[in-house]
Protein backbone atom coordinates (compact mmCIF):
# COMPACT_ATOMS: atom_id res chain seq x y z
CA UNK A 1 0.00 0.00 0.00
CA UNK A 2 1.44 3.32 -1.19
CA UNK A 3 0.21 4.69 2.16
CA UNK A 4 1.78 2.42 4.34
CA UNK A 5 3.91 5.08 6.64
CA UNK A 6 6.66 2.01 7.24
CA UNK A 7 9.53 2.51 4.77
CA UNK A 8 8.85 -0.01 1.56
CA UNK A 9 10.76 -3.71 1.16
CA UNK A 10 9.48 -4.60 -2.07
CA UNK A 11 10.05 -3.10 -5.62
CA UNK A 12 5.83 -3.14 -6.14
CA UNK A 13 5.50 -0.87 -3.08
CA UNK A 14 8.05 1.98 -4.23
CA UNK A 15 6.62 4.40 -6.08
CA UNK A 16 8.73 5.98 -8.94
CA UNK A 17 12.02 4.92 -7.92
CA UNK A 18 12.80 2.10 -11.52
CA UNK A 19 15.33 3.76 -12.46
CA UNK A 20 16.99 3.98 -9.19
CA UNK A 21 16.36 0.46 -7.86
CA UNK A 22 17.67 -0.84 -11.60
CA UNK A 23 20.84 1.58 -11.14
CA UNK A 24 21.59 0.37 -7.71
CA UNK A 25 21.34 -3.39 -8.37
CA UNK A 26 23.42 -3.31 -11.29
CA UNK A 27 26.33 -1.03 -9.31
CA UNK A 28 26.59 -3.58 -6.48
CA UNK A 29 26.09 -6.27 -9.23
CA UNK A 30 29.63 -4.24 -10.37
CA UNK A 31 30.90 -4.48 -7.31
CA UNK A 32 30.70 -0.84 -6.51
CA UNK A 33 29.30 0.10 -3.55
CA UNK A 34 26.19 2.85 -2.95
CA UNK A 35 25.62 5.91 -1.19
CA UNK A 36 22.10 7.28 -1.07
CA UNK A 37 21.80 10.97 -0.19
CA UNK A 38 19.05 13.29 -0.60
CA UNK A 39 16.82 15.27 1.66
CA UNK A 40 15.17 14.03 4.50
CA UNK A 41 11.88 12.00 3.54
CA UNK A 42 13.05 11.34 0.06
CA UNK A 43 12.50 7.30 0.82
CA UNK A 44 16.27 6.89 1.14
CA UNK A 45 15.32 4.22 3.60
CA UNK A 46 12.87 2.40 1.18
CA UNK A 47 14.89 2.50 -1.68
CA UNK A 48 17.81 1.11 0.71
CA UNK A 49 15.68 -2.11 1.82
CA UNK A 50 14.02 -2.60 -1.95
CA UNK A 51 17.65 -2.71 -3.58
CA UNK A 52 18.78 -5.57 -0.56
CA UNK A 53 15.57 -7.47 -1.42
CA UNK A 54 16.12 -7.19 -5.08
CA UNK A 55 19.86 -8.47 -4.48
CA UNK A 56 18.46 -11.73 -2.13
CA UNK A 57 15.21 -12.40 -4.48
CA UNK A 58 16.94 -11.98 -8.09
CA UNK A 59 20.57 -12.97 -7.33
CA UNK A 60 21.11 -15.12 -4.78
CA UNK A 61 22.76 -12.54 -2.33
CA UNK A 62 22.51 -13.05 1.13
CA UNK A 63 21.56 -9.58 3.08
CA UNK A 64 21.28 -7.03 6.38
CA UNK A 65 19.56 -3.96 7.37
CA UNK A 66 20.67 -1.88 9.79
CA UNK A 67 19.71 1.10 11.16
CA UNK A 68 22.30 3.33 12.93
CA UNK A 69 20.20 6.28 14.47
CA UNK A 70 21.87 6.87 17.82
CA UNK A 71 24.73 4.39 17.06
CA UNK A 72 28.20 6.19 17.79
CA UNK A 73 30.38 3.34 18.38
CA UNK A 74 31.73 0.32 16.89
CA UNK A 75 31.37 -1.80 19.53
CA UNK A 76 27.45 -1.45 19.54
CA UNK A 77 27.93 -1.45 15.35
CA UNK A 78 29.85 -4.90 16.12
CA UNK A 79 26.63 -6.28 18.51
CA UNK A 80 24.12 -5.33 15.89
CA UNK A 81 25.88 -6.54 12.78
CA UNK A 82 27.03 -9.96 14.01
CA UNK A 83 23.30 -10.64 15.37
CA UNK A 84 21.79 -9.51 11.91
CA UNK A 85 24.65 -11.71 10.40
CA UNK A 86 24.19 -14.87 12.50
CA UNK A 87 19.91 -14.67 11.73
CA UNK A 88 20.95 -14.85 7.75
CA UNK A 89 22.10 -18.35 8.52
CA UNK A 90 25.49 -18.22 6.68
CA UNK A 91 28.67 -19.97 7.64
CA UNK A 92 31.41 -17.99 9.60
CA UNK A 93 35.01 -19.08 9.73
CA UNK A 94 35.84 -16.65 12.80
CA UNK A 95 38.29 -18.51 15.10
CA UNK A 96 40.48 -15.69 16.31
CA UNK A 97 38.16 -13.12 17.73
CA UNK A 98 35.15 -14.91 18.49
CA UNK A 99 33.77 -18.07 20.09
CA UNK A 100 31.42 -20.33 18.49
CA UNK A 101 29.06 -22.50 21.11
CA UNK A 102 25.55 -23.55 21.22
CA UNK A 103 24.62 -20.07 21.93
CA UNK A 104 25.86 -18.58 18.52
CA UNK A 105 28.61 -16.35 17.64
CA UNK A 106 29.87 -14.31 20.14
CA UNK A 107 32.88 -11.81 20.41
CA UNK A 108 35.82 -12.81 22.85
CA UNK A 109 36.77 -10.84 26.08
CA UNK A 110 39.40 -8.11 25.40
CA UNK A 111 39.41 -8.85 21.58
CA UNK A 112 39.73 -5.34 19.71
CA UNK A 113 36.32 -4.17 17.62
CA UNK A 114 38.08 -2.95 14.94
CA UNK A 115 39.82 -6.55 14.18
CA UNK A 116 36.82 -8.30 15.32
CA UNK A 117 34.67 -6.29 12.76
CA UNK A 118 37.61 -7.14 10.01
CA UNK A 119 37.58 -10.43 10.70
CA UNK A 120 33.57 -11.09 10.71
CA UNK A 121 33.25 -9.41 7.03
CA UNK A 122 35.91 -11.24 5.76
CA UNK A 123 34.75 -14.15 6.93
CA UNK A 124 31.55 -13.91 4.94
CA UNK A 125 31.79 -16.27 1.96
CA UNK A 126 28.44 -15.72 0.32
CA UNK A 127 27.47 -12.30 -1.54
CA UNK A 128 26.25 -10.49 0.68
CA UNK A 129 24.61 -7.12 0.94
CA UNK A 130 25.02 -4.51 4.16
CA UNK A 131 22.77 -1.67 4.34
CA UNK A 132 23.61 0.97 6.60
CA UNK A 133 21.17 3.82 7.14
CA UNK A 134 21.91 7.04 8.91
CA UNK A 135 25.84 6.10 8.62
CA UNK A 136 27.02 9.61 9.79
CA UNK A 137 26.21 8.73 12.86
CA UNK A 138 29.27 7.05 13.35
CA UNK A 139 31.65 10.10 12.65
CA UNK A 140 32.56 9.97 16.17
CA UNK A 141 34.20 6.25 14.81
CA UNK A 142 35.17 7.38 11.33
CA UNK A 143 38.89 6.73 10.97
CA UNK A 144 38.11 3.32 12.54
CA UNK A 145 35.60 2.73 10.73
CA UNK A 146 37.38 3.46 7.58
CA UNK A 147 39.89 1.34 8.23
CA UNK A 148 37.60 -1.46 8.24
CA UNK A 149 35.70 -0.43 5.49
CA UNK A 150 39.06 0.17 3.62
CA UNK A 151 40.19 -3.66 4.39
CA UNK A 152 37.02 -5.71 3.62
CA UNK A 153 37.02 -3.23 0.28
CA UNK A 154 40.62 -4.95 -0.56
CA UNK A 155 39.99 -8.63 1.00
CA UNK A 156 36.58 -9.76 0.00
CA UNK A 157 34.91 -8.66 -3.04
CA UNK A 158 31.85 -11.16 -1.93
CA UNK A 159 30.78 -8.07 0.65
CA UNK A 160 29.31 -5.21 -0.79
CA UNK A 161 27.65 -2.11 1.17
CA UNK A 162 25.03 0.25 0.59
CA UNK A 163 24.67 3.48 2.66
CA UNK A 164 22.31 5.98 3.10
CA UNK A 165 23.49 9.79 5.39
CA UNK A 166 23.89 13.41 6.03
CA UNK A 167 27.33 14.70 3.81
CA UNK A 168 29.09 15.05 6.80
CA UNK A 169 31.99 13.24 8.86
CA UNK A 170 32.75 10.12 7.37
CA UNK A 171 30.09 10.30 4.92
CA UNK A 172 31.94 13.04 3.58
CA UNK A 173 35.40 10.91 4.06
CA UNK A 174 33.16 7.86 1.92
CA UNK A 175 32.42 10.37 -0.93
CA UNK A 176 35.79 12.55 -1.34
CA UNK A 177 38.25 10.05 0.70
CA UNK A 178 41.57 12.05 1.07
CA UNK A 179 44.78 10.60 -0.46
CA UNK A 180 45.46 8.78 2.91
CA UNK A 181 42.41 7.20 3.27
CA UNK A 182 42.01 3.46 3.06
CA UNK A 183 39.31 4.07 0.91
CA UNK A 184 40.91 6.48 -1.61
CA UNK A 185 40.50 5.77 -5.50
CA UNK A 186 37.76 3.10 -4.33
CA UNK A 187 35.10 6.03 -3.68
CA UNK A 188 30.87 4.30 -3.43
CA UNK A 189 28.88 5.75 -6.16
CA UNK A 190 26.63 8.22 -5.13
CA UNK A 191 23.06 8.37 -6.01
CA UNK A 192 20.60 11.51 -4.62
CA UNK A 193 16.87 10.99 -4.31
CA UNK A 194 15.02 13.66 -6.07
CA UNK A 195 11.83 15.09 -5.37
CA UNK A 196 8.95 14.46 -7.38
CA UNK A 197 7.92 16.58 -9.76
CA UNK A 198 4.24 18.05 -9.75
CA UNK A 199 3.05 15.34 -12.31
CA UNK A 200 4.73 12.69 -10.05
CA UNK A 201 3.46 13.86 -7.18
CA UNK A 202 0.19 13.81 -8.78
CA UNK A 203 0.16 10.81 -9.73
CA UNK A 204 1.44 8.88 -6.52
CA UNK A 205 -1.69 10.63 -4.97
CA UNK A 206 -3.71 9.07 -7.22
CA UNK A 207 -2.94 5.38 -7.06
CA UNK A 208 -2.55 5.89 -3.50
CA UNK A 209 -6.42 6.64 -3.38
CA UNK A 210 -7.25 4.01 -6.01
CA UNK A 211 -5.66 1.30 -4.05
CA UNK A 212 -8.20 2.29 -1.50
CA UNK A 213 -11.51 2.66 -4.07
CA UNK A 214 -11.40 6.45 -3.03
CA UNK A 215 -12.27 8.62 -5.45
CA UNK A 216 -10.18 11.83 -4.94
CA UNK A 217 -9.42 15.23 -7.15
CA UNK A 218 -7.83 17.44 -4.84
CA UNK A 219 -4.02 16.46 -6.12
CA UNK A 220 -3.02 19.71 -6.87
CA UNK A 221 -4.39 21.33 -3.25
CA UNK A 222 -1.56 19.06 -2.07
CA UNK A 223 1.02 19.34 -4.14
CA UNK A 224 0.80 22.88 -3.39
CA UNK A 225 1.43 22.44 0.34
CA UNK A 226 3.49 19.38 0.29
CA UNK A 227 5.46 19.92 -2.58
CA UNK A 228 7.44 16.56 -4.31
CA UNK A 229 7.88 15.42 -0.64
CA UNK A 230 7.70 11.84 -0.82
CA UNK A 231 7.74 11.26 3.16
CA UNK A 232 4.46 13.79 3.52
CA UNK A 233 2.33 12.81 0.68
CA UNK A 234 2.45 9.44 2.57
CA UNK A 235 1.28 10.78 5.54
CA UNK A 236 -1.05 12.74 4.05
CA UNK A 237 -2.43 9.86 2.24
CA UNK A 238 -2.13 7.66 5.26
CA UNK A 239 -4.36 10.23 7.86
CA UNK A 240 -7.04 10.99 4.74
CA UNK A 241 -7.17 7.62 3.00
CA UNK A 242 -6.76 5.02 6.12
CA UNK A 243 -7.88 6.82 8.73
CA UNK A 244 -10.75 8.41 7.40
CA UNK A 245 -9.69 12.44 8.24
CA UNK A 246 -11.45 15.15 6.66
CA UNK A 247 -9.35 16.91 3.73
CA UNK A 248 -8.51 19.76 5.47
CA UNK A 249 -7.79 17.97 8.85
CA UNK A 250 -5.43 15.57 7.25
CA UNK A 251 -3.77 18.37 5.20
CA UNK A 252 -3.22 20.14 8.70
CA UNK A 253 -2.29 17.22 10.37
CA UNK A 254 0.50 16.03 8.14
CA UNK A 255 1.86 20.10 8.51
CA UNK A 256 1.55 19.77 11.96
CA UNK A 257 3.16 16.23 12.48
CA UNK A 258 5.58 16.65 9.69
CA UNK A 259 6.93 19.74 11.12
CA UNK A 260 7.54 18.21 14.89
CA UNK A 261 9.26 15.16 12.88
CA UNK A 262 11.65 17.67 11.24
CA UNK A 263 11.72 19.67 14.53
CA UNK A 264 13.59 16.58 16.56
CA UNK A 265 15.79 16.27 13.05
CA UNK A 266 16.71 19.37 13.63
CA UNK A 267 17.39 19.11 17.19
CA UNK A 268 19.46 16.25 17.10
CA UNK A 269 21.32 18.43 14.41
CA UNK A 270 21.98 20.52 16.89
CA UNK A 271 23.65 18.38 19.82
CA UNK A 272 26.91 19.22 19.14
CA UNK A 273 26.94 22.41 17.98
CA UNK A 274 28.32 24.87 20.14
CA UNK A 275 26.87 28.04 18.73
CA UNK A 276 23.50 26.60 18.18
CA UNK A 277 22.08 30.46 18.18
CA UNK A 278 23.53 31.05 15.22
CA UNK A 279 22.07 27.80 13.24
CA UNK A 280 18.72 28.76 14.36
CA UNK A 281 19.56 32.54 13.19
CA UNK A 282 20.59 31.15 9.87
CA UNK A 283 17.11 28.96 9.52
CA UNK A 284 14.98 32.03 10.38
CA UNK A 285 16.87 34.25 7.77
CA UNK A 286 17.15 31.80 5.01
CA UNK A 287 13.04 31.95 5.25
CA UNK A 288 13.81 35.92 3.88
CA UNK A 289 17.08 35.94 2.22
CA UNK A 290 19.33 33.87 0.42
CA UNK A 291 22.14 35.51 -1.09
CA UNK A 292 25.39 35.26 1.13
CA UNK A 293 25.82 38.59 1.96
CA UNK A 294 22.12 39.14 3.03
CA UNK A 295 22.72 36.30 5.42
CA UNK A 296 25.28 37.59 7.09
CA UNK A 297 23.78 41.31 7.22
CA UNK A 298 20.83 39.85 8.77
CA UNK A 299 23.28 37.50 10.99
CA UNK A 300 25.07 40.65 12.26
CA UNK A 301 22.18 42.51 13.27
CA UNK A 302 20.72 39.83 15.47
CA UNK A 303 23.55 38.63 16.75
CA UNK A 304 26.51 40.95 16.41
CA UNK A 305 29.82 40.69 14.28
CA UNK A 306 30.60 37.05 12.54
CA UNK A 307 33.85 35.97 11.20
CA UNK A 308 33.31 35.23 7.03
CA UNK A 309 34.46 31.52 7.89
CA UNK A 310 32.68 30.70 10.64
CA UNK A 311 29.34 31.47 8.53
CA UNK A 312 30.18 30.14 5.62
CA UNK A 313 31.12 26.76 7.33
CA UNK A 314 27.66 26.89 9.39
CA UNK A 315 25.77 27.08 6.09
CA UNK A 316 27.62 24.38 4.36
CA UNK A 317 27.23 22.28 8.26
CA UNK A 318 23.26 23.12 6.85
CA UNK A 319 23.59 22.10 3.50
CA UNK A 320 25.29 19.00 4.20
CA UNK A 321 22.58 17.78 6.69
CA UNK A 322 20.03 18.32 3.66
CA UNK A 323 18.24 20.96 5.99
CA UNK A 324 19.29 23.69 3.07
CA UNK A 325 20.18 23.53 -0.39
CA UNK A 326 22.95 25.79 -2.15
CA UNK A 327 21.87 26.74 -5.63
CA UNK A 328 24.16 26.63 -8.90
CA UNK A 329 24.43 30.33 -8.43
CA UNK A 330 25.29 30.02 -4.57
CA UNK A 331 22.16 31.01 -3.28
CA UNK A 332 20.73 29.37 -0.19
CA UNK A 333 17.20 28.09 0.76
CA UNK A 334 15.01 25.80 2.56
CA UNK A 335 13.38 23.23 0.63
CA UNK A 336 11.46 21.26 2.37
CA UNK A 337 7.60 22.63 2.67
CA UNK A 338 7.71 21.89 6.83
CA UNK A 339 11.06 23.06 7.42
CA UNK A 340 9.96 26.36 6.08
CA UNK A 341 6.86 26.45 8.13
CA UNK A 342 8.75 26.08 11.72
CA UNK A 343 9.22 28.93 14.02
CA UNK A 344 12.99 27.94 14.67
CA UNK A 345 13.31 30.37 17.29
CA UNK A 346 11.08 28.26 19.58
CA UNK A 347 13.29 25.27 19.47
CA UNK A 348 16.25 26.73 21.33
CA UNK A 349 16.12 29.88 23.75
CA UNK A 350 18.96 31.30 25.03
CA UNK A 351 18.91 31.21 28.91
Amino acid sequence: MLFDLHPKERREELFGREREIEYSVNQLLSKNWILIGGQREMGKTSLMKVVINELRKEHGFKGIYINLRGVRNLNSLLEMMLSEISNTKIELNVRINFMIGSAGVKVKKGAKVVNSLIELLNSIEDNFVIGLDEVQELSQASKYFLDVLGNVFTSNEKVRFIFTGSYIGVTRSLIDPPSLSPLHGRPPVVLNLRRFREEESASFLKRGMEELNLDFNREDQVVKRLDGVVGWLTLFGNLHAVRGMSFEDALNSTVAEGSKIMVDEFKHFLENKGNKALYVKLMEIVKVVSRWSEIKRGIEISLGNIDDKELTLALDSLVNNNFMEKGDKGEYKIVDPLLREIDFGRIWLPT
